[in-house]
């Protein structure tokens, strides 16, 4: 619940679907040591019990485990059911559904440090030995899943995630006061990581050849990064390159929307909500042909080898050139999004809730 996207974007906005359903009544186990990005009011949870305090969660959960008690003794109520909605394992006596939103983490140390990776591994190994039922955001990653972790396909659920909260949050800073963009530009919003692969939009942006075109990255630091920071360094192409860091949420909209493109070439992703969220907002998306992000923006936007820096900047090319292309783009991929909903996200979590619960 604190910060704007990920793991927190999932949460709030099934929590939000969630609360305005009559069959469900959600309890969320939320302290932090962090400081919030949100109020419980901007959030849209104020509709669900609510345990958020600003204390460690780690020894929240540490002293219930070593006095056998579950997160849920924390609520007033009853409880039935357990979701487990990050690599963390809550303790409990509940059964139990567990998101997994990915496993590049599992034995690789590829895309993130070792203590991060054996830590990940570890939830996704006893969720496959414990929870009732395993749900992912994609068809790709539940098939991954049921072969990796040895769980049996009939145990695993997939329940794509939302993108309407888009264009409600669009809507709500339809005043903002930032200043919009006032150049042609091609945008990434995305964690400066190896697996995000921004090295090779940097190689196809070099032979774009396209003049007043800029690239604008919103995004932190990640595993990886000095990498890319280092080639960005060295580009011939640097001095049309801005990179913004985080951004606010208002900000991000207006990016995505004064974009000529988004562009985002992933090496591996759990779901690929960020240029999803793009197309639906009306702005061309330009991503991976590897399973998960086909499977949820095939149709509706461009899809590119991800290493294929040559035929990356062919596209990106034709793109920037060609209003007609770009207008074309836009439209399907507006129309593509538009199936993509919380609603059903939450309808999908509900069926996966009542499988755990009947067996």
């Amino acid at each position: 619940l604190v910060n704007g996207q990920g793991i927190g974007r999932y949460v709030r906005e099934l929590t939000r679907a969630l609360v305005g359903r009559p069959d469900v009544d959600p309890a969320l186990f939320a302290p932090t040591w962090a400081t919030p990005e949100f109020s419980v009011e901007e959030s849209g949870v104020a509709g669900a019990r609510l345990f958020r305090h600003r204390i460690p969660s780690k020894a929240v959960t540490r002293v219930l485990g070593a006095l056998g008690q579950g997160t849920e003794r924390l609520f007033r109520g009853s409880a039935e059911l357990c979701h487990h909605t990050q690599y963390r394992w809550l303790p409990t006596r509940l059964p139990s559904v567990a998101m997994v939103h990915d496993l590049v983490f599992l034995d690789s140390e590829r895309y993130m440090g070792a203590p991060a990776a054996a830590r990940m591994s570890e939830f996704a190994r006893r969720a496959a030995r414990e929870a009732r039922v395993l749900i992912t955001p994609s068809e790709a990653v539940a098939d991954e899943v049921s072969e990796r972790l040895g769980v049996p396909r009939e145990r695993v659920m997939a329940t794509p995630l939302g993108v309407d909260h888009v264009l409600r949050l669009a809507a709500d800073v339809s005043g903002s006061t930032e200043v919009a963009c006032d150049s042609r530009y091609l945008f990434t919003a995305a964690r400066i990581e190896t697996r995000k692969n921004l090295g090779v939009i940097l190689r196809a942006f070099e032979q774009l050849d396209v003049p007043d075109v800029r690239w604008k990255i919103a995004g932190v630091r990640g595993a990886g990064a000095e990498d890319f920071e280092e080639a960005l360094r060295r580009s011939p192409a640097r001095d049309s390159i801005d990179v913004l860091g985080h951004v606010s949420e208002a900000r991000l909209r207006e990016l995505t929307v004064g974009a000529l493109a988004f562009v985002l070439v992933p090496l591996d992703e759990g779901f690929g909500l960020a240029p999803l969220e793009a197309m639906a907002l009306g702005t061309p998306a330009v991503t991976s042909r590897v399973p998960v992000v086909q499977e949820i923006c095939g149709g509706g936007a461009i899809l590119v080898d991800p290493l294929d820096d040559v035929t990356l900047a062919e596209e990106l090319r034709s793109l920037v050139t060609d209003m007609s292309r770009r207008e074309g783009m836009a439209s399907v991929g507006a129309r593509h999004a538009k199936s993509f909903t919380w609603e059903r996200t939450a309808e999908r979590t509900v069926e996966a809730y009542r499988r755990a619960l009947l067996q």
